[in-house]
């Protein structure tokens, strides 16, 4: 099926439109591979553009990469919708098998940090899902499990309304750079007290071995050193802190790094940022740059310097980097964790949301979901560091 070419007029148009377009003769597609995608790359893009919302885990090449690995491509459904034979939007979803149960979640999972849906913003979402419905209800699920769904999307009032809210309500964090001049004016709607401190700090760096920090691209060879090396602290710091992220289980999200860097997809660019003091880095992030919005996505920093809040000193860079990028929006992601409120007051809300399929979804929905693992996670986190360390060391020996 071919959509129409949007002209710039024509998508300008669309989005300062509010949702007027009633669906007139839709239709659907289930995408399996990576081919099926392709062929839809040039309308696929026209909707990146068009959508509201952080839609970079929706995006072409996001998904390209995804299906890189075989397990993506047999448990891939991602749903094209179409009215008039024009592509109007892209719900990229996947089957997840937990033991027993199948859940229906994005396809990004466990790597993608939000669920959403592209759309072109004429149509109204409620109509969309609507006629969605009973091909989500045929996929094959027992429940549909779509985690951080973000204010802002085409996903957010649906899944609000008609879902059941599991876990805990939370925020990302995010900062619209464009309502400032320069850098400089940015710093003046920091508090007075927040700017000293880290004036303070960032002062007696200098005066021993000074600070130096660097931007590297896509097209640099040395990101790929800084990935591994920020995801291997990374994963150090969980374990020591007795955490757990399945995003981090395996070689699977170093592996999709890997195919998003070198693929031939175009349109999500992985960028790096890393603070030196002397020769020894401080702090590294990076994340992804999307339609003029840097998402960050993963940091590490250097234990030594913890008394000097080097992941707090670094965003100060990362942020001047950002002015001088030309990035747009400064998408700090979930949690909203204090050392992030100190760069920005503006927090969209982000929940998780269920919606079960069979009497074995409702209970996992019900009794898992919303009751068990949420307590679960409580009791976890009261632990002290070391016992909670241990536990889930044992835990992850068990499930091998």
């Amino acid at each position: 099926m071919q959509a129409d070419v949007i002209t710039s007029n024509e998508l300008a148009s669309v989005r300062l439109s509010s949702a007027t377009k009633a669906l007139q003769n839709p239709s659907v597609r289930v995408l399996q591979s990576a081919v099926e995608v392709a062929e839809l790359q040039q309308q696929w893009h026209q909707l990146e553009q068009a959508s509201k919302g952080n839609l970079v885990f929706q995006s072409y090449a996001w998904i390209i990469a995804m299906l890189e690995n075989p397990a993506s491509v047999q448990s891939a459904k991602i749903f094209a919708v179409y009215d008039q034979q024009s592509l109007i939007a892209v719900l990229p979803l996947r089957i997840e098998k937990q033991k027993s149960l199948k859940a229906l979640t994005g396809l990004g999972e466990p790597f993608q940090q939000y669920s959403e849906m592209l759309l072109d913003p004429a149509y109204s979402p409620a109509d969309v899902l609507d006629h969605l419905k009973p091909y989500l209800q045929k996929a094959g699920a027992d429940v549909i499990h779509l985690r951080q769904i973000r204010e802002g999307g085409a996903l957010y009032e649906y899944a609000s309304t008609y879902f059941t809210e599991v876990g805990e309500t939370d925020g990302a964090p995010w900062l619209e750079l464009n309502q400032w001049n320069s850098f400089e004016d940015y710093l003046t709607s920091i508090s007075a007290r927040s700017r000293k401190t880290i004036r303070n700090q960032r002062n007696r760096l200098h005066k021993s071995a000074g600070l130096t920090h660097r931007v590297v691209r896509q097209e640099d060879s040395e990101l790929e050193t800084l990935l591994l090396r920020t995801l291997n602290g990374r994963e150090n710091w969980v374990e020591a802190m007795g955490y757990s992220s399945r995003a981090l289980e395996g070689d699977g999200l170093q592996n999709f790094l890997l195919s998003l860097s070198k693929g031939t997809a175009k349109g999500c660019e992985l960028i790096a940022f890393e603070l030196k003091h002397g020769d020894r880095p401080i702090s590294t992030e990076w994340g992804f740059l999307f339609e003029g919005c840097y998402s960050a996505y993963m940091a590490d920093w250097n234990p030594d310097y913890e008394q000097s809040s080097p992941g707090k000193l670094h965003q100060m860079d990362v942020i001047e980097a950002c002015f001088a990028l030309g990035i747009d929006k400064v998408d700090f992601l979930k949690p909203a964790s204090r050392y992030k409120m100190t760069w920005t007051s503006q927090v969209a809300s982000v929940f998780d949301a269920v919606s079960p399929l069979s009497f074995k979804g409702q209970l996992y929905a019900s009794l898992w979901l919303k009751n068990l693992r949420p307590l679960a996670k409580r009791i976890v986190l009261a632990m002290p560091k070391g016992p909670r360390a241990l536990l889930m060391s044992s835990v992850k020996k068990i499930r091998g």
